[in-house]
């Protein structure tokens, strides 16, 4: 009996939306969103919710049908299964993440082990991952440690807010929010996670680095600095695993004199533009600042150096999470206070993202997941 061809069958894709969902976090949200996404003009259908407490980031599997999703404020992970025909969600375990309010997971280059950032207990955790995408309880969990930032709310303890393993795939960086500081972590073969603290970079005072992202060149990487609202770009050393500062350069428009805070960096594929968030207001708990939030865009010249930004109004508050869709051409924007899902389609003259438009209405979204599933071959 004849098998059809995969590469002939179409993929469905699919978009997963995790949101804010409690009280405390003021959320509106309901856990997780799954919608199907049809055109080239990204037309999303709601097709499921699944009611789940403050998935505030989701990360798929690339080895098979699984999807994690950490938990804010909580201590867990969850393992949800990813239907091979229609792309719906069900849960299928939970494990301990190794401290409180998880914000932030990656996979190892090996996809043998899935290492957490728990933000307020100010730890790193490594979970073994089996062949068929579950989770197994933490093998190494690891105190960060160093000297506090002096803002006298936010910087009360260590607060790592990402993972993100080198190019090379040697290496983990960890911003640290409450530390001012970039930690560079190993992982061995066993998952111990180890800290040399001569490889910390410490950058300004108050900055509050949250997110970083690599050059493609592997040479290079750029921080987001919550804080200060600045990007700060670095030298990377692959070989003894250190970074160098060489520039910081403000993500905010010079018009914009009142509190705003760095939220979430891209870089495009081909290394040329880098992305920032801004999000107006003191802080998570503000409703909104007096200036439109944005997306600054940087060119980056031939030696990786920042140029003064220009940059996008949203269509809407506190965009806590961007990412490109996934042919690289589109920013899918995430507003956590207005409770819409945008698109920009990004000049291919400028590399500026477009003007926009609201693809979906969700509650306090936060994290979004755009999936492509292809369905197994059936008999012909």
């Amino acid at each position: 009996m004849a098998v059809e061809d995969p590469s002939t069958i179409p993929s469905l894709q699919l978009a997963y939306v995790g949101s804010r969902t409690s009280r405390h976090r003021e959320g509106k949200g309901t856990g997780i969103e799954v919608f199907r996404v049809t055109g080239d003009d990204e037309v999303w259908t709601r097709i499921q919710t699944i009611r789940l407490p403050n998935p505030s980031y989701l990360l798929p599997s690339s080895s098979s049908h699984r999807l994690y999703s950490v938990h804010g404020d909580a201590t867990t992970i969850r393992v949800l299964n990813i239907d091979p025909v229609d792309g719906t969600l069900s849960v299928h375990r939970e494990v301990d993440s190794g401290g409180e309010n998880p914000v932030h997971i990656a996979i190892s280059p090996d996809q043998r082990f899935l290492v957490v950032a728990n933000h307020n207990s100010g730890t790193v955790a490594s979970l073994p991952i089996t062949p068929d995408g579950d989770l197994r309880d933490p093998v190494s969990v690891l105190e960060l440690v160093g000297e506090l930032g002096p803002h006298r709310r936010d910087q009360t303890g260590s607060k790592p807010h990402q993972i993100v393993f080198d190019p090379a795939g040697r290496y983990l960086l960890v911003p640290d929010k409450g530390m001012d500081s970039i930690f560079v972590l190993e992982l061995d073969h066993d998952g111990n996670l180890t800290m040399d603290p001569g490889r910390t970079v410490r950058i300004r005072e108050m900055s509050g680095p949250r997110h970083v992202v690599f050059h493609p060149s592997g040479t290079s990487a750029y921080s987001i600095d919550e804080f200060r609202s600045t990007v700060t770009r670095y030298d990377w050393d692959t070989s003894r695993g250190r970074l160098a500062v060489r520039q910081v350069v403000s993500s905010l428009p010079e018009e914009m004199t009142g509190e705003s805070r760095g939220g979430e960096i891209a870089i495009s594929p081909s290394g040329d533009r880098l992305y920032v968030s801004n999000r107006g207001g003191p802080g998570d708990a503000s409703p909104g600042g007096l200036f439109p939030d944005t997306i600054g865009t940087f060119t980056l010249n031939e030696s990786h150096r920042l140029t003064r930004p220009r940059w996008t109004e949203t269509l809407g508050i506190r965009p806590r999470f961007f990412c490109f869709d996934p042919t690289g051409t589109k920013l899918l924007v995430a507003h956590e206070r207005a409770h819409t899902i945008a698109v920009h389609d990004i000049s291919p003259q400028s590399g500026d993202p477009g003007a926009g438009r609201i693809l979906t209405t969700t509650g306090s979204p936060v994290s979004i997941v755009r999936h492509q599933l292809r369905p197994a071959p059936t008999p012909g």
